[in-house]
């Protein structure tokens, strides 16, 4: 991205991205199950199996990231087309 989308998407990701989850009523159900049942999944692992899973959300994460970019960076081209 550029530098000024990256700014943009920043901006957003700070200031605007939260209030539209909890907008969802099943944001904070959600959130709560997710983490309710990794805390239950990390307590089956051992340290051998720990580092794996660590490993297999942090390239998740990363993945999760890029796709976030993408979604920004088409809504972004998307509202540059309707005010053409």
């Amino acid at each position: 991205m550029t530098n000024a989308m990256d700014v943009l998407r920043q901006y957003a990701e700070e200031h605007m991205v939260r209030p539209f989850m909890t907008q969802d009523p099943e944001y904070s159900r959600t959130r709560f199950c997710v983490e309710k049942q990794e805390e239950s999944f990390r307590a089956l692992l051992n340290e051998e199996t720990t580092k794996l899973f660590e490993k297999l959300q942090a390239e998740q994460d990363q993945l999760d990231f890029i796709h976030e970019q993408a979604l920004f960076r088409a809504g972004f081209h998307v509202a540059l087309e309707l005010f053409r």
